[in-house]
């Protein structure tokens, strides 16, 4: 009878142990606080995220509620945010060198384009990441501590998809961004590190939101929409 219950409470405490690993997998903490603190660290502007629901086992899941302030010196809420990240890495990459994604994809992002005296928020975001990748240039690896030498692990995108996102440009108008798809990031260098990878999906966005203002400001010159609109823009573009 002793033995028996002895069993049962043996059970109970593997049960109890499993549940807990179930609903609190430590992995999402971790690629939580990966992201907000080092995504923070490069962008010189504030990065949150709401929840991370990865799998373990396959690899699947997903980012809630994540949002790119901006740096100082502008004004509105924030330079990015989406409700949802879709994402699937090969788990077994997590622990070599470099991480294997097969996919990120993100649909309906929020953007706020905000131009000041030192350009656009995108044009200093993407500045902060270049200073901050030729920043870890100029240290050897056995210098670094080791949070930072967590963060420069490389990884390799297969795919990276940003769909229906909507744009809005000082406050003057709103723009639908053509649909950005890269593929392979990092597989020609043997893996990038989250900086060169932040840095490739910046300047993406950037180069995607300069052309759709360009030609909205052309369209508008042309009189195919108010043309104070176009000319407005044109002047802000031209500081």
């Amino acid at each position: 009878m002793k033995k028996s219950r002895i069993a049962l409470l043996m059970l109970l405490v593997i049960a109890v142990g499993v549940i807990y690993l179930w609903i609190s997998n430590p992995l999402n903490g971790l690629v939580k606080a990966a992201m907000e603190k080092y995504g923070t660290e490069m962008t010189q502007a504030q990065v949150r995220v709401g929840k991370v629901d990865l799998s373990p086992t396959d690899g699947k899941g997903s980012l809630s509620g994540v949002l790119l302030g901006n740096p100082k010196g502008f004004e509105t809420d924030h330079a990015f945010k989406v409700a949802r990240i879709e994402l699937a890495l090969e788990p077994g990459s997590l622990t070599d060198d470099v991480i294997l994604i097969d996919k990120i994809h993100i649909d309906s992002p929020d953007i706020i384009y905000e131009k000041n005296d030192s350009g656009t928020n995108f044009d200093v975001i993407q500045r902060n990441v270049q200073n901050y990748v030729g920043a870890g240039k100029n240290a050897s690896r056995d210098e670094k501590p080791e949070d930072e030498k967590e963060a420069s692990k490389k990884m390799i995108i297969k795919s990276l998809v940003i769909r229906n996102a909507k744009v809005n440009y000082n406050g003057l108008l709103d723009l639908k961004l053509p649909d950005i798809e890269l593929r392979n990031i990092g597989k020609k260098s043997g893996g990038a590190t989250s900086a060169q990878v932040t840095k490739v999906i910046v300047a993406e966005l950037n180069k995607k939101l300069s052309i759709e203002l360009a030609k909205t400001a052309a369209v508008g010159a042309v009189g195919g929409v108010p043309l104070a609109i176009g000319v407005g823009i044109k002047s802000l573009l031209d500081k």
